[in-house]
């Protein structure tokens, strides 16, 4: 499994806080420096992450989605 720059960045940012609920705008804000200008950007990123970490990425474990709210990452055991 191989991470961009910037997937390993939301995952890191997500993963440091798990059950913390972030929204699309404070993920960007925070991983690009910016202003979120498209969420379709953010939502995409998060579909690679779980394409590359979740057993199945259509029921991901990790990172979940709240809907109407953004996304956490789960505290999961390693083990």
């Amino acid at each position: 499994m191989r991470l961009t720059p910037r997937e390993f960045d939301i995952l890191h940012l997500l993963a440091g806080r798990p059950g913390v609920v972030f929204s699309p705008e404070e993920l960007y804000e925070r991983v690009w420096g910016e202003p979120l200008i498209n969420a379709n950007t953010v939502m995409v990123h998060i579909r690679k992450i779980r394409e590359k970490v979740e057993r199945d990425p259509r029921d991901p474990a990790v990172i979940r989605t709240v809907w109407g709210v953004g996304y956490k990452a789960e505290d999961v055991p390693h083990g």
